[in-house]
């Protein structure tokens, strides 16, 4: 009896690792881009940020207020320092920008991403905050 007990126990945990192995594997940062659609307005496209804190399967989501969001443009050789604002409560921040080349960065995150703007779009990063360390 106690060795079936045992062996029920042993099979339950394995089930358990597994789906806990297969749960923390699709935990990641994820940034997605989206057209808004729209025309450009006065030569430029609006660019907004969406930084969403992903606290893992328990935790669920939340957006990041108050975050700083710099942009940098790129020149043809380097990425120079153009702008910069803060996400709203909704966690989202909002640019007027000429089309080009301009890479994000989060500061309270050290997170950057590149983005060629020749129309409206949002960046959506869903940042994995247990995976930071």
């Amino acid at each position: 009896m106690n060795r079936q007990i045992l062996l029920a126990l042993a099979v339950l945990v394995i089930i358990v690792m597994a789906i806990g192995v297969y749960e923390g594997h699709k935990y990641r940062t994820e940034i997605n881009t989206i057209v808004i659609g729209g025309q450009q307005t006065d030569g430029t496209y609006t660019l907004k940020v969406n930084v969403i804190m992903n606290y893992g399967l328990f935790g669920g989501e939340s957006p990041l207020p108050n975050a700083v969001i710099w942009i940098y443009k790129y020149n043809g050789t380097t990425y120079s320092f153009y702008t910069y604002n803060f996400t709203n409560t909704q966690g989202i921040a909002s640019f007027s920008l000429p089309a080009g080349q301009y890479k994000i960065l989060v500061t309270q995150l050290h997170l950057t991403y590149i983005v060629t703007l020749n129309q409206n779009e949002e960046v959506i990063i869903k940042y994995a905050y247990l995976n930071s360390g």
